[in-house]
């Protein structure tokens, strides 16, 4: 294969972690500048014959990016509904497929750099959070950078600190360990501070997995150290949430939030109106239970919903989506929806897990940093639409197929020159 494909499309995909919260509009132009180069270069393949296609190799991650694309076309041939925007969206994860085929080319040691684009994602996220809270206030997050509302702000700048924790495993990787050390670490704490200011009480669900993701990592350790290490964590956690509860105002909200929606009392708070979303979004799947009503219908359901007295009108007039991803497929596309949205996030979680007992230090952190992606994404979506917009598919799809590419055993071909 011609180095020009291999390398441009490296090089343009390793951008995305540092763009995702910093612009708008970077992420989803690589993606579609990477998308028509790679789509080139296997035309270019097919022609010339440089190599076999290997489309073996796409496997099962080619299944977990075009499944929600086929779950639209079946429920809009159903339902007869049709969304041009949603069409495009899914469309952007069908795209990362042949990206994923070209940077299966490209040697491992031009993939790691990922981890200083998800350093300087983390680095960028951190500062203009904090800079935003302090000067504009939270409802302000969403005029920056990446136009993410406050909560998916949050969310992505901890996941990036903490990707940036885990890369440690791979060693120093510049000749100034020491530096490169104390610069991920002070990184990894900015997130976190960062994430505190935000006052955002669902990004903490990523420190369980973040634990547990460390601790599947381990390789070559006596068991007893392994328990040690388990407890430890364990106890940092519990330490860490007990924290998190004194010394947040908005988690005692959730409390009152919940008393206030249980009486009637007031049902548009911050909580309880994704009470009131998610309870919507059920009776929406119920009654398409297999295709759903489709995305498009979800907020004329919502009017309907309204005058039986099972929404306000708070919740019609703000909100034309259930704040969590996984039921905004249940109700828009039904089980099949759901099914095709927890493939998209657990089919390529699978694969990193099993390349997690790799004896290749490079492969086996790739992995770790990988089901980190994936399993804290799918955390952040029950709370939070994570895909709300179409800016954010590039962000998940091509860091996802980078990871996959990184810890793919294979022949490294850092030393074989490309024509």
């Amino acid at each position: 294969m011609p180095r020009l494909y291999v390398s441009l499309v490296t090089w343009l995909v390793l951008l995305v972690p540092a763009l995702a919260l910093t612009s708008p509009v970077g992420g989803p132009a690589i993606l579609y500048l990477s998308g028509l180069t790679a789509l080139t270069a296997l035309a270019v393949n097919a022609v010339k014959r440089y190599e076999p296609m290997n489309f073996g190799a796409l496997w099962p991650v080619s299944l977990a990016l075009l499944l929600p694309l086929a779950c639209m076309f079946i429920t809009s041939a159903v339902r007869g509904v049709w969304s041009d925007s949603e069409l495009e969206k899914l469309l952007r994860f069908a795209l990362a497929l042949p990206i994923l085929w070209l940077l299966l080319r490209a040697p491992r040691r031009w993939l790691k750099h990922l981890q200083w684009s998800i350093l300087a994602g983390a680095l960028a996220g951190a500062a203009m959070l904090i800079v935003t809270l302090e000067t504009l206030g939270r409802n302000a997050v969403v005029e920056i950078g990446g136009r993410y509302n406050a909560v998916a702000f949050a969310n992505i700048t901890l996941l990036f600190g903490a990707m940036t924790l885990l890369s440690l495993g791979w060693g120093a990787s510049t000749r100034w360990p020491r530096v490169e050390t104390g610069v991920k670490l002070l990184v990894a704490a900015l997130a976190v501070y960062a994430t505190w200011k935000s006052e955002t009480r669902s990004s903490w669900m990523l420190l369980p997995i973040l634990g547990l993701v460390f601790l599947l990592g381990l390789r070559n350790w006596k068991r007893r150290h392994k328990v040690y290490c388990a407890l430890a964590v364990c106890v940092a956690l519990i330490a860490s949430a007990a924290a998190i509860w004194t010394f947040s105002t908005r988690m005692h909200e959730i409390s009152r939030d919940v008393q206030g929606f249980a009486t009637s009392a007031n049902r548009d708070t911050s909580f309880g109106i994704r009470l009131q979303l998610w309870h919507a979004s059920i009776i929406m799947f119920q009654k398409s239970p297999i295709v759903g009503i489709g995305p498009s219908k979800f907020r004329e359901e919502l009017r309907e919903l309204q005058t039986q007295g099972i929404v306000t009108q708070e919740v019609v007039d703000g909100f034309g989506e259930p704040h969590n991803d996984l039921l905004a497929a249940l109700s828009g596309y039904g089980l099949l929806g759901l099914i095709s949205i927890l493939t998209l996030y657990l089919l390529p979680a699978a694969v990193f897990f099993r390349r997690l007992a790799s004896d290749d230090r490079v492969i086996r952190v790739g992995a770790q940093l990988g089901l980190l992606f994936c399993l804290g994404y799918c955390a952040f979506s029950l709370t939070e639409m994570m895909f709300r917009n179409m800016r954010s598919v590039p962000t998940y799809g091509l860091i996802m197929v980078t990871l996959i590419a990184l810890t793919t055993p294979r022949p490294d071909r850092a030393g074989q020159p490309l024509r």
